[in-house]
């Protein structure tokens, strides 16, 4: 794999990762925030409903001179809160200064669904890129070119160019050498170069450019 095609992967690697883990993460942080420097309010309890066996309480958080108020807030808590939320219309809450969407439930039931489908997301993208790396060069399409002439160095850089019937101009990276053939790594693909002869002037991993006929 060419070092600028292995960065573009581990970039989108690192994209989906992020992208997974975001969510767990920023509810993790905001929750900390909450929890340090958060001020304890008394909200209105607007609804209280049993959902199977889950109990659910929806909630206004008062505003303040600098918070909005934030409505239709949703909380699954214990039995104990849903009683005396139900029988009281209050519920304790600790909010953020500034910000009546992050706040934490005093009585709230934590739930850990969001912790293993981000695990089990995780699991899967480590999987699958390993299983990219192990198997890379067996998905990837491996051409034969038969040479005519010397290979000459070239510009970094990939090439498949037809000049005439089964006349090809290939150039890339040389990713393995032996006695009398080479392979080139194009990328999205490798070209097995055999040089009946011709003179190779590159090195592991040097750019270079071969001419001839595919046969394979």
């Amino acid at each position: 794999m060419r070092p600028a095609r292995r960065w573009l992967t581990v970039a989108l690697v690192g994209f989906i990762a992020f992208v997974v883990n975001f969510p767990l993460a920023h509810s993790t942080y905001l929750r900390w925030q909450v929890e340090r420097s958060g001020v304890d309010v008394v909200a209105e309890v607007t609804e209280t409903r049993e959902i199977g066996d889950d109990l659910l309480v929806e909630f206004t958080v008062p505003g303040d001179g600098v918070r909005e108020p934030f409505e239709d807030a949703v909380a699954e808590v214990d039995a104990a809160t849903y009683e005396r939320a139900r029988d009281t219309g209050r519920l304790d809450v600790r909010v953020l200064r500034d910000d009546g969407g992050a706040f934490v439930v005093d009585g709230a039931v934590s739930s850990r669904i969001g912790l293993v489908v981000t695990l089990l997301a995780d699991v899967f993208l480590v999987a699958m890129l390993v299983l990219m790396l192990r198997f890379r060069s067996a998905l990837r399409v491996e051409l034969v070119l038969r040479a005519t002439e010397d290979l000459e160095r070239c510009p970094p850089g990939s090439r498949l160019d037809r000049l005439a019937g089964q006349r090809y101009l290939v150039s890339g990276e040389v990713a393995e050498m032996g006695e009398d053939e080479i392979v080139l790594d194009l990328g999205d693909r490798r070209v097995r170069v055999l040089l009946d002869g011709h003179a190779n002037p590159a090195g592991y991993q040097q750019p270079v450019c071969a001419v001839g006929y595919l046969v394979a």
